[in-house]
């Protein structure tokens, strides 16, 4: 019998080390490498490195530093990376004066600072609205001809963006401009949403329209955002506008485009035109998905609008989206006495409009009279189910089921329970979880 091979490279031992350490087990990753070095299986400073940064975030960076004095006794030299898991573990537990001291003391390791090792600094900086201490490192940057690049303009706004202090934004665009440092599509994206998020949504308007004079062209990110700031100002009309834009710009409009409009028009009870705007969704390219269903299902139903919500769960049902979230859909809906006919009769109507109600459809409705104490009209929709064509699948039994023994129909929820089980109709996982319910003593076949 063959000896098994052993791994002699760190190379090998990497991948496990990481995906351990990517499952929290990171005292088992430390375990590899006493092993490693017992059989003389030199890590690599990728291996330091893994295991330095799970343990940064398991331990803190104080307790993580062993490992550093470790890969030197070891005789491998930490690099930018290593340093800068380390710098990234202070400023995240908000040691920001102890990474900039760390920072400084890189030279004397042997290690040149990198732009890298700057924006990350920077970043623990910006999060603690240390603006002037911000100023200083960016202009060491440029001395130490380690010039700032689009990350680092990244870090600077996002920050702003995020603490709504966008008067600032324009001092450093200019700023960054100096050291050759241009905004690209996900900056001026961040400072879109952020002056959006403010309610300055004239201000968004023009820095979109400068955004090319600067060399920057608008994606659909910068248009979706601008747009859910329109609608949040129920600016409609301009909203119909930036999506002739969009067009007009090569710029597709997608289906976050349409939810948000539909999101919005349902939220403020404008239902016709937002179903308006959904029937438009495949002249312009874009099916609907199951977020743009629920939304408009959702919007339909609260606003009474009964028989197109059903329309539209069956639609749903037959384009093969998962249509869990519709079961619950009418549960408050149906909950008054005198929209239970109304339900009955809007399912009739597409009946008599030559749809064919699909079994999702039904069951929705069924686990809505249910979940409503409703069994016995729920019992007379099965009925018409079957009647109808339409075959029952395992979901239609289970509500039927469980609303009779909600109920207190225990008799007739145990009979249906055990015709079922001699019909071969349910499955046995299903059969065993009913009978412990009913406290039936059924066995599956």
């Amino acid at each position: 019998m063959p000896a098994p091979v052993r791994a002699t490279s760190a190379y090998a031992y990497n991948p496990l080390i990481h995906a351990l350490c990517e499952r929290g087990r990171v005292a088992d990753a430390l375990g590899v490498l006493d092993g490693m070095l017992c059989r003389g299986c030199a890590p690599d400073v990728v291996t330091y490195n893994i295991l330095l940064e799970a343990a940064c975030k398991a331990r803190g960076y104080l307790q993580a530093m062993d490992l550093v004095d470790l890969m030197r006794a070891e005789g491998c030299e930490p690099n930018n990376v290593t340093y800068n898991v380390i710098i990234d573990a202070m400023c995240r537990e908000g040691d920001v004066d102890q990474a900039r001291e760390f920072l400084d003391s890189l030279p004397s390791r042997g290690c040149q600072p990198n732009t890298v090792n700057y924006n990350t600094v920077l970043k623990g900086f910006c999060s603690a609205e240390r603006w002037e201490d911000g100023d200083e490192l960016l202009d060491e940057m440029v001395r130490e001809n380690c010039p700032p690049n689009e990350a680092t303009l990244n870090v600077i706004i996002n920050a702003l963006c995020r603490k709504g202090l966008l008067q600032k934004v324009t001092r450093y665009l200019e700023k960054m401009s100096k050291y050759g440092c241009a905004a690209n599509v996900v900056t001026y994206n961040a400072v879109i949403n952020g002056i959006c998020e403010q309610g300055h949504v004239d201000s968004a308007l023009e820095l979109l329209s400068n955004m090319q004079s600067y060399g920057c062209k608008p994606d659909i990110v910068t248009y979706n955002t601008l747009l859910k700031g329109l609608c949040s100002a129920e600016r409609w009309e301009d909203a119909e506008e930036l999506i002739a834009k969009m067009t007009q710009n090569d710029c597709l409009p997608d289906n976050m485009t349409f939810n948000t409009i539909i999101n919005f028009l349902c939220q403020k009870g404008l239902i016709v035109q937002a179903f308006e705007v959904f029937k438009q969704m495949p002249e312009k390219g874009c099916n609907p998905n199951s977020i743009t269903y629920s939304t408009m299902i959702g919007g339909l139903a609260k606003a009474g609008k009964l028989e197109q919500a059903l329309e539209l769960i069956n639609e749903m049902a037959s384009k093969g989206f998962n249509s869990d979230k519709m079961y619950h859909l009418l549960t408050e809906y149906l909950n008054k006495e005198d929209k239970i006919e109304e339900v009955v009769e809007a399912v009739h109507k597409l009946q008599d409009a030559g749809i064919s109600p699909h079994t999702v459809l039904y069951n929705t409705v069924l686990l809505g009279l249910c979940r409503n104490g409703k069994t016995d009209y729920a019992i007379d929709m099965f009925a018409d189910m079957v009647s109808c064509g339409c075959m029952p699948d395992e979901l239609t039994y289970i509500i039927l089921i469980e609303g009779l023994a909600y109920e207190g129909y225990l008799k007739e929820a145990r009979e249906l329970l055990s015709k079922l089980c001699s019909r071969d109709v349910l499955s046995n996982s299903l059969i065993r979880n009913e009978a412990l319910l009913l406290g039936q003593n059924i066995h599956s076949s």
